[in-house]
């Protein structure tokens, strides 16, 4: 059975339970479960609506939602749920709609000491998500959005959250500690640690498109030589001890990441220092003044 089409720009669901409508603006995403629209309410209020094709997930995403909600919560909040007659909206939610860029794009405008908070904001919203008894799993750049000028860290698609325990329902290969061998695609804190470590290379360098191709064997050296060529030494350390199960928690992550030491300060890319080539351009040309005022005096008398 086809799915059906995206709701066009300007379409009005109305919902069938609490007559509000909202008008869709656009889409947000698309993922393995659902189509996220960008939505405006009939008095105003924007917001983005998870459209699912049961009344199922919606439930489930809806309860997860309400279960991390509060200050500080890592995911939008809830505003509401309903069911409409219109097809290709039938059951869906409206959540806050979160501003901010994917951290992939985000990430290589970053300041050493800047990325190193952006991951720590991270991993810190995974502990909250970890309390509730429940994994993330669907961890990847796309489902985290950072807002530059705060540094605030926001979780999109939570379709992937899955209790502690049961089977994985939604992961991306590259995040996936399973695809590389590393870990059991079940749910759980060290699921979500490893997706974190997985992530964090991906933002230093591209895996290579015949990764797909290969064993998970042949995988971890991949994964190893990247680790080696590609990533931040000082992030090094910590990433080999989640990939050889020394850290197994977001709390022991997170604890990991505060003793990393980073630069202050970093040049932007393609840019180079001259602080150093000005300083010695300027004592050559104080040398050469006073050799000229020598001479010139030298001469006169």
């Amino acid at each position: 059975m086809s799915s059906p089409r995206p709701l066009a720009p300007g379409t009005w669901v109305t919902g069938k339970w609490t007559s509000r409508r909202w008008r869709v603006r656009g889409v947000l995403g698309t993922g393995a479960n659902g189509i996220v629209y960008a939505v405006e309410r009939d008095d105003g209020l924007p917001g983005a609506m998870k459209v699912c094709a049961t009344a199922g997930q919606v439930a489930f995403e809806w309860s997860l939602l309400n279960l991390v909600r509060g200050p500080g919560s890592p995911f939008p909040a809830p505003q509401q749920i309903d069911d409409s007659d219109l097809p290709g909206a039938r059951f869906f939610y409206v959540m806050e709609r979160i501003s901010g860029r994917p951290l992939d794009s985000v990430w290589p405008h970053l300041a050493p000491a800047r990325r190193k908070d952006v991951m720590q904001r991270i991993v810190d919203g995974l502990a909250k998500l970890h309390a509730t008894g429940h994994a993330f799993c669907d961890v990847k750049p796309q489902n985290v959005l950072v807002q530059e000028a705060s540094g605030e860290v926001r979780f999109v698609d939570p379709g992937g959250v899955t209790p502690f325990g049961k089977a994985v329902r939604q992961f991306t290969p590259t995040t996936d500690g399973a695809f590389f061998g590393l870990c059991d695609r079940r749910a759980s804190a060290a699921y979500d640690v490893v997706a974190v470590a997985l992530m964090a290379v991906s933002l230093d360098a591209p895996w290579p498109p015949h990764l797909y191709e290969l064993p998970p064997e042949r995988r971890q050296e991949v994964l190893r030589a990247m680790m080696a060529d590609k990533v931040d030494a000082a992030w090094r350390p910590v990433w080999n001890r989640v990939f050889r199960k020394e850290i197994r928690d977001a709390a022991s992550l997170g604890a990991a990441i505060a003793d990393i030491r980073v630069k202050t300060h970093a040049a932007k890319g393609g840019e180079r220092d001259w602080t150093a080539a000005f300083m010695w351009a300027s004592v050559a040309g104080a040398v050469i003044s006073t050799a000229c005022a020598w001479a010139l005096y030298l001469r006169l008398i």
